[in-house]
């Protein structure tokens, strides 16, 4: 008994119809541009945004060393010239604080062998003060300007004695402008010199 299991003519027609190359074809298309608009495009926009931002901090870091350098120049003229800038401090100091000028007044007086009387000086009313915490903590940090501090010093002595005595005034460290100046008789033969007289400090 024979069997025939072959499939009829018409069906085989039928999956060679189906297998249209030109519909695989198409699905391949499809799929490719699926693939590269949901896959390869968006890696590659990923790719462009860290190479963007590795070339952003190679360029920071270049900056950054510059300024690094510069600032290492700074700090070596800084060092090789401390003498200069402990004069500059003495001659502008970074505070309004009339303690130091007082004193420094009173060692003119005792040197040059006048009597010191009355010192009175004033600055600017709202100045920084001593308990300002975030000021000591960087006292660069604010923006700082020239200001004065004001006021008058009356003396007794010789002529020799008043004319030593502005003698060291005029030839501080610290900038000091004397803005006026009267004399008058005293006892003994001394004279009585009143002063105006204006220091300077750098200051918020």
């Amino acid at each position: 008994m024979n069997i025939n299991f072959s499939k009829p003519a018409a069906a085989l027609q039928g999956r060679t119809a189906f297998r249209n190359p030109f519909v695989e074809i198409g699905l391949l298309v499809i799929i490719s541009l699926l693939l590269v608009w949901f896959v390869i495009l968006p890696k590659k926009n990923q790719g462009d945004e860290k190479r963007r931002e590795l070339t952003k901090i190679k360029e920071e870091q270049k900056l950054i060393a510059g300024k690094l350098d510069t600032l290492r120049e700074l700090a070596k003229s800084l060092q090789s010239h401390q003498n200069e800038i402990a004069d500059l401090d003495k001659a502008l100091p970074l505070d309004g604080k009339s303690l130091r000028l007082n004193l420094l007044i009173d060692a003119f007086a005792r040197s040059s062998g006048v009597t010191l009387g009355n010192i009175n000086l004033s600055g600017k009313p709202n100045g920084v003060v001593a308990g300002d915490k975030d000021l000591l903590k960087d006292v660069f940090a604010p923006k700082r300007e020239l200001q004065k501090l004001s006021g008058t010093v009356y003396v007794i002595g010789s002529l020799n004695q008043l004319t030593a005595f502005l003698r060291k005034l005029e030839t501080s460290g610290r900038l000091i402008d004397v803005t006026d100046l009267s004399l008058d008789s005293g006892t003994e033969g001394n004279l009585n010199m009143k002063l105006s007289i204006t220091a300077y400090y750098f200051a918020p």
